[in-house]
């Protein structure tokens, strides 16, 4: 079992760990980029700033993790998010799952991502042309 968990500023690159995770007892490696796109609300976004205390942050996504392959037992799991200020195209988000059969990789990452919105103290400042608020 493999299993990365990062927050930091570095840009995301998850084709290493897509390739370190393509095991021969995996027939699925599912990966999710969650990227800053040009809008929210109805309002124009260039940026967001995405602030957290990293090792809070980073000890509830281990705890999601842990959740969620008590759920949903697969292979290996990596989830990094990304702080600072990210422009529009950016990954602020990335998980890799990696599982014996496809649906135990949608459930795992699909329950990540939730949990992640739901329990992870990370905030989003958008930017954009009308100025800042808080998402």
């Amino acid at each position: 079992m493999q299993r990365i968990v990062e927050v930091g500023t570095e840009p995301i690159d998850l084709e290493a760990i897509e390739k370190n995770f393509s095991t021969p007892e995996c027939g699925a490696v599912l990966t999710f980029r969650g990227i800053v796109r040009d809008h929210a609300d109805g309002h124009v976004t260039d940026a967001i700033d995405y602030t957290c205390y990293d090792a809070m942050a980073k000890k509830e996504l281990d705890a999601v993790v842990d959740r969620c392959l008590e759920a949903h037992p697969v292979s290996h799991v990596a989830v990094l998010h990304r702080t600072g200020v990210l422009e529009v195209g950016e990954a602020s988000l990335g998980i890799v799952v990696a599982s014996p059969h496809r649906a135990e990789a949608f459930a795992c990452a699909a329950m990540i991502i939730d949990e992640i919105k739901k329990t992870v103290p990370i905030w989003k400042h958008e930017i954009g042309p009308d100025g800042k608020r808080w998402a």
